[in-house]
């Protein structure tokens, strides 16, 4: 009884937020980001120490940082889907906070759906990083991009580059995108790469924040593809140099001294494998190679250790055991790849839009239907405090007259 009285006077006498801001931080920091969403309605001590800009950059090198003891962020899952309109402009619906439970997909009854719409341009999503969403023009940057976050209903337009890129006369223009953080200058980086068929490759570095982008001299080796990570800091493509031989290798970008470098990659079980039957996934912090070219095993090579560039084959899931659902066409998977709170997903397109969501706790791969179009895609993202609102003028989200389905959180980019 008297252990009671007690326990009783000190939670009547003591706030949490009369502890030194120390001390304060340290335990905000071991909580996910939803939680933190949700510290911010308890006090205005908690909102402003949230809401920090330095506060988001402490919680992003928590999640650079795999070895923290902070709590592990499940990952949220969203569904995109673009309707095109000609060769012409699109109209994108983005559907935050989907649910897997292990059989199906449902939309939490809190999801707000937001609608980004142009006239001009036909966007698609560049890369994801952590909760951050980039869209550019699929021809070949004739429109500006801009970041979305899903979160927070914001969108930063970005600034278009400046920098002198050769023409590349009767070829296919490319340009490869992808983010990453600088934890020395504690800045957000975007990296974007233009290039040819023949490797003529021009790479340049635009800081988040600030008016424009800068050309670097270092160019990756080869052409890039649409494969790629974000893992231990740095950015990763995984490549295929030759079209006939399958000769694989792993492009990095280091955002600190804004370089590239090679990563060495697992020894796979089959030297002639098909570049379409691996895929790249950030799995609970770690690079992850998937590689679905056996009719009955889909493998996940993990690399333990990047220091020592040790791979080690974690999983290999049983594709033979009844109840299993094989796809049908698993050379056709995985330009969206992700992971969920128990294994990962990959996106069967060309055919119909399903997922399939591989249990790595047991032999379970399991089939789900996105249902909307043929442009419909699911992604996967850690929780994040990133704020686009410190690094520009949003674009300010609108009714949007000229479209009667148009929700509050609805932008129109032309």
């Amino acid at each position: 009884m008297l252990r009671t009285k007690r326990m009783s006077r000190c939670s009547n006498n003591a706030k949490l937020v009369d502890l030194p801001i120390d001390i304060l931080i340290n335990i905000l920091l071991r909580l996910p980001a939803k939680s933190l969403c949700c510290t911010q309605c308890v006090c205005k001590t908690l909102l402003h120490i949230v809401e920090a800009r330095s506060f988001a950059t402490l919680v992003h090198l928590r999640l650079l940082n795999t070895a923290s003891d902070a709590v592990a962020e499940v990952p949220q899952l969203l569904l995109l889907n673009v309707a095109r309109d000609g060769d012409n402009g699109s109209l994108i619906t983005i559907s935050p906070s989907q649910i897997y439970d292990g059989n199906v997909l449902t939309k939490s009854r809190h999801a707000i759906v937001s609608k980004i719409a142009s006239y001009r341009y036909g966007y698609n999503v560049g890369f994801v990083f952590c909760n951050l969403f980039f869209f550019n023009d699929k021809r070949y940057d004739r429109g500006p991009c801009f970041i979305f976050n899903p979160l927070r209903g914001e969108v930063l337009m970005l600034p278009k580059s400046t920098v002198q890129v050769p023409p590349f006369r009767n070829m296919i223009f490319i340009d490869w995108y992808g983010m990453g953080f600088d934890d020395i200058t504690n800045t957000y980086k975007i990296v974007r790469v233009s290039g040819n068929e023949r490797c003529c490759l021009v790479a340049q570095v635009y800081i988040l924040g600030t008016s424009s982008w800068k050309r670097i001299s270092s160019v990756p080796p080869c052409n890039l593809s649409t494969k790629k990570i974000s893992a231990y800091g740095d950015l990763h493509w995984l490549i295929n140099r030759s079209s006939t031989r399958g000769q694989i290798c792993i492009v990095s970008f280091d955002f600190e001294k804004e370089e590239f470098y090679l990563t060495p990659h697992p020894a796979l079980r089959k030297p002639e494998y098909s570049f379409l039957s691996l895929h790249f996934v950030n799995l609970r912090g770690s690079m992850a190679i998937v590689d679905t070219s056996s009719h009955t095993h889909i493998d996940i090579w993990v690399l333990k250790s990047y220091e020592k560039k040790e791979w080690v084959r974690d999983y290999s899931v049983n594709l033979e055991l009844p109840g299993v659902e094989r796809p049908w066409h698993l050379d056709r998977c995985g330009t969206c790849i992700g992971e969920w709170e128990n294994g990962i997903f990959f996106v069967e397109f060309y055919v119909t839009t399903n997922a399939f969501f591989v249990d790595t706790r047991c032999d379970s791969v399991k089939r789900v239907s996105l249902g909307g179009s043929e442009y419909t895609r699911i992604f996967s993202y850690p929780g994040s405090l990133i704020s686009l609102k410190d690094y520009g003028n949003l674009i300010r989200a609108e009714a949007g007259n000229w479209r009667p389905d148009f929700s509050e959180k609805s932008w129109q980019i032309d």
